[in-house]
């Protein structure tokens, strides 16, 4: 008999998202998500989990029970000017491309462009700041 090595496959937080949004349909279960997906039905209870908790990697989780909170922001006096970079877009033309510098309260620094959508860069923060 010849045996196949399976190897661990990685989800994406979406790919996770989209699962567990799945599973939580009416008239769904995890049993059936997780065997149409071939997963393992007690990953998709463990992510299920994480989401209600609030404790998933790179998930912001927007309580509706507390209010926002303010955060520290520190303006530096005459900050040195970004210097714009320029891109190349598919339909030949250039753009300018301003970014932003985040620096998170473990010290990491996050450099973003000025257009991120909100909603990614408290991903990305969320994720890096663990």
């Amino acid at each position: 008999m010849i045996s196949l090595v399976q190897r661990r496959r990685r989800w994406t937080t979406e790919q996770k998202l989209a699962l567990v949004e799945e599973a939580m349909r009416p008239g769904s279960s995890v049993a059936g998500v997780a065997d149409r997906h071939g997963m393992s039905r007690s990953l998709l209870f463990e992510w299920r989990r994480q989401v209600r908790e609030g404790t998933m990697p790179g998930v912001v989780r927007m309580d509706r029970q507390v209010p926002p909170t303010l955060v520290p922001v520190r303006v530096v006096a005459d900050p040195p000017r970004p210097q714009p970079t320029v891109s190349a877009c598919s339909d030949g033309s250039v753009r300018s491309v301003t970014t932003v510098e985040v620096v998170l309260r473990n010290g990491r620094v996050l450099r973003v462009a000025e257009a991120i959508p909100p909603e990614v860069l408290g991903r990305l923060a969320a994720a890096l700041d663990a």
